[in-house]
């Protein structure tokens, strides 16, 4: 009874000591600033007229800050389904972004 007593405390132990080994790393890849996250805020928001059933059309005219460079404004328009609400003024977001690709903002 104390073999398996002890087998099974040596395991545990080695397993906590491997975990707490793997999250060191883990953490020091979380603190890396990732390419491609923007931080996105909205400066002025409206729902227009003419967007199909179950849909909004929202433009919304947006400053985006990338990590890796200058800030700059944007408008979008999008239709967005009925159920999400549509984005707010001095709303703040961090958004997976591709600078190549502007038009990539997706806020749902």
């Amino acid at each position: 009874m104390e073999r398996i007593f002890v087998a099974t405390a040596l395991l545990l132990f080695s397993m906590v000591a491997a975990r707490a080994g793997d999250r060191s790393g883990y953490q020091a890849d979380i603190a890396k600033p990732q390419p491609g996250i923007c931080i996105v805020d909205v400066i002025q928001s409206e729902e227009l007229a003419g967007a199909p059933i179950f849909q909004h059309l929202v433009r919304a005219r947006l400053r985006v800050i990338p990590l890796d460079g200058p800030p700059f404004e944007m408008i979008i328009e999008r239709f967005k389904p009925w159920q999400v609400p549509p984005p707010r003024r001095g709303q703040r977001l961090r958004l997976a972004c591709d600078p190549a690709v502007l038009n990539s903002l997706s806020f749902y």
